[in-house]
């Protein structure tokens, strides 16, 4: 009596080039997730009056694609000093006096801004203990989460198709 194992064989090796192209799978729809997330943290970070405003909206950034032991990995950050305040929120001292730099002419609070040392703006006093934040990259994570188990949805369907 003898086996023939050739039909196994050959299932094998398709199972083994199946097994190959996973990670590029992982990889290219966690790339194209992580685009869009960019794309929609952009969108919703305002660009205010200050000078310094662009720098927010323009200073976001993702790192390439990486595989780590427990899967693929790709983060977005934001390089200015401030982000932090901006996305969580801060603490402010109430009564407290702040310069707030405008670009000339620019309007904010019913007062023009003016120059003082070289710079444009407006003087307030602070009123609030607490600034809350705008959560423009926690939001935006929550539906790139959800778009990533659609993902890994469909590939485990691939894989499924594939292998009968």
């Amino acid at each position: 009596m003898k086996f023939d194992s050739s039909g196994i064989k050959e299932h094998l090796k398709d199972i083994e080039k199946l097994k190959a192209s996973i990670p590029f799978l992982m990889s290219d729809a966690l790339n194209k997730v992580t685009d869009r997330h960019i794309s929609r943290v952009v969108a919703n970070t305002p660009a205010g009056d200050s000078p310094d405003s662009p720098n927010l909206k323009n200073r976001w950034d993702r790192s390439g694609v990486i595989e780590t032991l427990d899967g693929f990995t790709a983060e977005v950050f934001n390089t200015a000093e401030y982000a932090s305040y901006f996305e969580n929120g801060h603490r402010q001292t109430p009564g407290r006096l702040v310069f707030i730099e405008l670009t000339p002419g620019a309007k904010k609070y019913g007062q023009v801004a003016k120059e003082y040392k070289g710079k444009w703006g407006i003087f307030i006093r602070l009123k609030k203990p607490f600034v809350k934040g705008k959560f423009v990259l926690l939001n935006s994570e929550k539906q790139s989460q959800e778009e990533l188990n659609i993902c890994a949805d469909l590939i485990l369907k691939k894989i499924k198709e594939e292998l009968e």
